[in-house]
């Protein structure tokens, strides 16, 4: 049964034969996955006409005219479903461009930010820019062609990043250009000079749960990656050199025993009267290395401690936190790694600028220079790129049994860095180019 006019009370509607509204259907599924909203335009004006809607509902719905929701009707009349397949790719209307003036203004307006525009996400996608150019203009773009409209208006799709409340943007993109235009290139001229070394430093936290990425997988099968669910993590200090590409880095591990330490000491054949001994630092915790072997040293002894020094360090020795005394460590460790002159640049961590961190910089202020990024900047430090390199080679949809399987791959990774320069550098390469060097 073809489609055919059929009069009702003056009132005309559309007849379709299951075969058609099978098709229409299917070419209503299409648009939507073309995001053709053009398409789905004709092809919901013809099933709601046929539904019995005026051309009034419709135009008001749709915002078009009733001379082109006839003109659709006296198409599909004639030529059938195959008017809506012609029209697939074709041009969505006779106005397909923005003008100069139109272009200024939605630039504005994507500056604003969706919710300034009357949006309730924070988010633009090329969707939500397709529907704001449609309300505003009644112009209608594919959304798949406004990825290049905005690229050539100057926008790309990116990530974004933090800015504190207690600057305005003025401040902060000044803060941010001072940076770049200013004190870097010092910096550079000033390490060159002097033949100093420029480190830039940052802490990173890996997960014990692991951390998730995209894979190929088969279709409609999802990726399934098994975790622990322990919130523990293994916590590193890094530094990168400039010039060298040299990586250092220090583990944050806090030493202290406990009640399952005692235990699995006793299965090392440790002496009872030992056991004893050490008891009394049970629960103590303990923030370096130094201080934990002092400890031991007083309470079994500098034999005894020799002795067992490997299993207790194996069973007591565990993921520690961010902190003065930590990041201290770090220091001194950047201190005896690295000859000559030092400037570090560093992020805004509290612990930084701890009043016991202050002393050892002040302390040490003939060899090492403290430069501060620009506040919220994680973007202008390189050695970020090396840490998202790091989770991609060493914890993306990889599973760990064990606090030890996490820390070896982190570990293993890292010491690729120290034998393989150029993967460090890779990460500097913009940074490098720009001050002359290969």
């Amino acid at each position: 049964m073809e489609a055919k006019m059929v009069k009702f009370s003056e009132v005309y509607r559309l007849e379709f034969s299951l075969e058609q509204i099978k098709q229409l259907e299917e070419v209503l599924s299409d648009s939507i996955k073309l995001n053709n909203f053009r398409l789905y335009r004709m092809t919901m004006s013809l099933l709601w006409k046929s539904q019995g809607k005026s051309y009034q509902e419709i135009g008001s719905f749709f915002n078009l005219s009733m001379r082109t929701i006839q003109r659709w009707i006296s198409s599909f009349l004639s030529e059938g479903v195959n008017f809506l397949f012609l029209n697939r790719f074709r041009p969505r209307g006779r106005k397909s461009r923005l003008t100069q003036k139109q272009k200024e203004a939605l630039s504005a307006m994507i500056d604003q930010g969706p919710q300034a525009n009357g949006f309730g996400t924070g988010v633009w996608n090329s969707a939500l820019i397709q529907e704001l150019i449609f309300a505003k203009w009644g112009i209608l773009y594919n959304a798949r062609y406004l990825c290049s409209l905005l690229k050539k208006l100057g926008f790309s799709f990116q990530k974004a990043c933090f800015m504190t409340d207690r600057k305005s943007l003025e401040e902060y993109e000044k803060a941010r250009k001072e940076w770049q235009e200013e004190t870097w290139p010092a910096l550079l001229k000033k390490a060159k000079e002097t033949n100093g070394v420029i480190l830039f430093g940052d802490e990173v936290s890996f997960a014990m749960w692991g951390s998730l990425a995209r894979t190929w997988a088969r279709t409609g099968e999802q990726p399934v990656t098994k975790t622990k669910g322990i919130r523990k993590g293994s916590k590193m200090f890094g530094a990168i050199d400039f010039f060298s590409g040299k990586f250092e880095y220090r583990e944050s591990l806090i030493y202290s025993i406990r009640t399952k330490s005692l235990k699995l000491l006793k299965e090392e054949k440790m002496e009872t009267d030992l056991l004893k001994k050490l008891k009394i630092l049970k629960n103590q915790e303990y923030q370096n290395l130094e201080n934990f072997l002092e400890a031991l040293r007083k309470t079994i002894g500098t034999e005894n401690t020799k002795k067992y020094q490997t299993p207790i360090l194996k069973l007591t020795e565990t993921s520690g936190r961010f902190n003065a005394d930590s990041y201290i460590q770090f220091l001194k460790q950047l201190l005896q790694k690295f000859d000559g002159n030092l400037i570090l640049i560093e992020d805004g961590a509290p612990y930084h600028r701890a009043s016991s961190v202050k002393l050892f910089k002040e302390e040490n202020k003939d060899r090492l220079t403290i430069v501060p990024f620009p506040t919220f900047s994680p973007d202008l430090n390189p050695i970020e790129k090396l840490w998202k390199n790091t989770k991609r080679d060493a914890t993306h949809l990889k599973y760990f049994q064990t606090f030890e399987e996490l820390r070896s791959a982190v570990i293993q990774t890292f010491e690729g860095y120290m034998n393989e320069a150029s993967k460090v550098l890779t990460v500097m390469k913009k940074l490098r180019l720009q001050a002359g060097l290969a």
